[in-house]
């Protein structure tokens, strides 16, 4: 069984990413080491995170005037942020087994994935042109030339897929809109 972790972390470990090195999010040397000396410890994922999360903080926000006053969560690192009367912001960077990157819009009303798809894009282009780590140039690039497509799941659940290979496989966007509340995410996993 060690003989298996020890293979993963080497090979978690030897993955990196060339848009988003993992230091940028609070990855490192530090945080490998001490991945290493919990592997040695008899780690026990079944209680324990894989990840090191007292080195996820919410320092990635602190400069964005755009984002003051958000209320962190250390336990779950979220960021909420109310934004005005009828909506707020939640984003997440960092975790437990997996590192995530998101942003969820919540409305307080009924938005139509459609008619309504402007006002929804462009929420997405401002929150990932803010939020290091996200590839923001390039999510409005593809938004702006109609590169996505929309996949209905069911009457109250879409996905969208943003069709260029330098993010088709990385981020994830989905859309709800159900109890006279709409929410929308963007963000990516870090595995």
């Amino acid at each position: 069984m060690k003989a298996v972790l020890l293979i993963f972390i080497l090979l978690l470990l030897g993955c990196k990413s060339s848009q988003n090195e993992p230091e940028e999010l609070g990855f490192g040397a530090e945080k490998e080491k001490r991945f290493i000396e919990d592997i040695n410890e008899d780690f026990d994922y079944s209680k324990d995170c894989l990840l090191n999360q007292s080195m996820q903080t919410d320092n990635f926000l602190k400069n964005i005037k755009e984002l003051e006053g958000y209320f962190w969560n250390d336990e779950s690192k979220t960021a909420k942020i109310v934004l005005s009367d009828s909506w707020e912001l939640v984003i997440k960077n960092g975790g437990c087994n997996h590192y995530e990157v998101s942003a969820t819009f919540t409305y307080d009303g009924i938005l139509d994935v459609e008619k309504d798809k402007k006002l929804i894009f462009d929420k997405i282009i401002w929150i990932t042109s803010l939020i290091e780590g996200f590839d923001g140039e390039t999510i409005k690039e593809v938004i702006d030339t109609d590169r996505v497509s929309v996949t209905k799941e069911d009457e109250y659940n879409y996905y969208f897929n943003f069709m260029d290979e330098r993010l088709y496989e990385l981020y994830f966007m989905n859309f709800n809109n159900n109890n006279n509340v709409t929410t929308f995410s963007i963000g990516y996993f870090f595995q």
